[in-house]
């Protein structure tokens, strides 16, 4: 983690930028992720976005940095997006009506980044990121991405090592959607099945198939936008 922090200092000095902002929802990614930017010496916001979110997570939240001395925000943004789905022409799709969430807190973030000269850093792992369970220009909307390279059972790794809060790495990973809702139900796959297979280990034919699918139909969200090129006229 040593090396990530290194990475995180060069980055900031490299851009002309005086530190990082980070959204914290109560979940193990953005937890570890906080930990990691904690301890640094250059500046640090974190800031928590709630959006009628579970009281869990808010409580989680509060409970991994009651003790920092780092700057914390709270920002409501859940009357802002009441206001945004009223004003929208169609809000039949659920998924979408979803997303918007991920996407406000992006604006969010990226308001308060330029406001103090900051960059924003995200904290989708690599299980996520090439199953493409993020948010299109949402959590994925960030300047760097510190732990894509790394799958989610060495994310409980690098919690336990940080000390995390025991709350926050024993729930099961969850977007926070609603009661009780889960990645793994929403993925139709288990961490551990994933996190075999991005290792070369060999899993489930059904499974490795389901997985695959998810890779190729995801593939446009790990893309920068395509351009046409120009030829001969």
């Amino acid at each position: 983690m040593n090396k990530i922090r290194e990475f995180l200092l060069n980055y900031s000095k490299q851009t002309h930028t005086d530190g990082y902002v980070l959204g914290i929802s109560g979940g193990l990614d953005s937890s570890v992720m906080f930990k990691i930017l904690e301890p640094l010496p250059i500046k640090f916001i974190a800031i928590k976005m709630p959006i009628h979110s579970l009281q869990s997570d808010e409580f989680d939240a509060d409970l991994l940095t009651k003790n920092s001395n780092r700057e914390i925000l709270r920002i409501d943004l859940s009357d802002i997006y009441d206001e945004f789905i009223k004003v929208l022409p169609d809000t039949s799709n659920t998924l979408a009506n979803t997303n918007l969430k991920p996407r406000l807190r992006m604006a969010t973030l990226y308001q308060v980044a330029q406001t103090n000269n900051l960059l924003v850093c995200g904290a989708t792992n690599k299980s996520e990121y090439l199953t493409g369970y993020f948010t299109k220009h949402g959590d994925s909307g960030v300047d760097v991405m510190p732990l894509r390279e790394y799958i989610k059972s060495e994310i409980y790794k690098m919690g336990e090592l940080l000390e995390v809060p025991d709350a926050i790495l024993k729930k099961p990973p969850s977007a926070g959607l609603f009661e009780g809702q889960t990645d793994e139900d929403e993925m139709g796959i288990s961490y551990d099945e994933l996190d075999s297979y991005l290792s070369g280990e060999k899993i489930d034919e059904k499974q490795r198939q389901k997985i695959e699918s998810m890779i190729e139909k995801t593939k446009h969200k790990r893309c920068v936008p395509i351009f046409y090129k120009r030829e001969e006229e």
